[in-house]
């Protein structure tokens, strides 16, 4: 053994340590913050500034909506409340959220692994099949489910909603998890394999470990493409299956009323609580790694 160079545990432990010379320094990785957030300002205010006159104008006594409200109150806030549609439509969208993440998830994980594990020739045409509703117009993925569900009897069901809703969101789920299969080193496989695991054993112990956070950020996106998937709602709907962008949509129609802006208020809030969260937990943790790491 040569004893000029330092042992590989040494170097591992230099570089997480970032005392190696491969590590790279911390403040560099901040130096170009300002500009960043100088070249994303202008995309920030693009995105935020329609919502938020809406937040005001929930706000108004009266019954109609107007900007700046006349007169302040939260009469807006009680209709919602006490409006049994609108809670039971949010209810039915988080139900069919769910069910689709089940499917979508499960699905496009299975096809991802599958698929990373063949090498064949039309691997591009079986890829290109599943993401083919990232292409496709809604209104003709919504037409042809509802022809399709008719011989089913699923029409106006929570399972045929969910199941549409699950196919629009495949693709999503799956580009998450195959960009995630890409940086699995293919020698742990092999060495599960080698000392007598299944299948089963390598998918439990090798690959969902991996690819778990690439499976949490599909199931987000997957109940982001379902709870606000409007138009194959309108299709598959019926009576007792009105989902929230439903009942949305049709109160926009038919009853503008500062209800509507109330509804959108306490979502957006909810939206704003939920990234707070995650990213206070998230910087938590990293608050921790580096206090370890020290």
């Amino acid at each position: 053994m040569n004893k000029d160079k330092p042992p590989l545990a040494e170097l591992k432990a230099k570089a997480k340590n970032g005392t190696g010379t491969t590590a790279k320094p911390r403040k560099d990785r901040f130096q170009n913050l300002p500009w960043a957030l100088l070249l994303a300002m202008p995309a920030l205010v693009f995105l935020i500034l329609p919502v938020l006159p809406v937040v005001p104008m929930s706000f108004t006594a009266g019954h109609i909506i107007e900007f700046p409200p006349s007169e302040w109150g939260l009469s807006a806030y009680r209709e919602v409340i006490q409006d049994v549609e609108w809670r039971d439509s949010i209810l039915l969208s988080l139900k069919v959220s769910a069910l689709a993440i089940l499917f979508a998830v499960t699905s496009a994980t299975l096809a991802a692994i599958g698929l990373s594990r063949l090498r064949f020739a039309g691997e591009g045409i079986f890829t290109a099949l599943i993401l083919v509703p990232l292409a496709m117009p809604v209104v003709v993925l919504a037409l042809g489910s509802f022809q399709f569900f008719i011989q089913l009897g699923w029409n106006g069901t929570i399972l045929g909603l969910a199941i549409a809703h699950g196919v629009l969101g495949v693709p999503y789920a799956f580009l998450t998890v195959r960009a995630a299969l890409l940086k699995l080193d293919p020698s742990l496989i092999r060495a599960a394999v080698s000392l007598g695991a299944g299948p089963f054993s390598v998918l439990r112990w090798v690959y969902l470990p991996a690819i778990f956070p690439a499976i949490l950020s599909g199931a987000l996106l997957v109940f982001i493409v379902s709870f606000d998937e409007v138009v194959i709602a309108l299709f598959l709907s019926g009576p007792q299956t009105i989902t929230f962008p439903v009942k949305l949509f049709t109160e926009v129609q038919f009853n503008l009323s500062p209800g509507i802006m109330a509804v959108s208020t306490l979502l957006l809030g909810f939206v704003v609580l939920l990234v707070v969260v995650v990213v206070s937990v998230f910087g938590a943790r990293r608050v921790l790694n580096l206090k370890v790491g020290k």
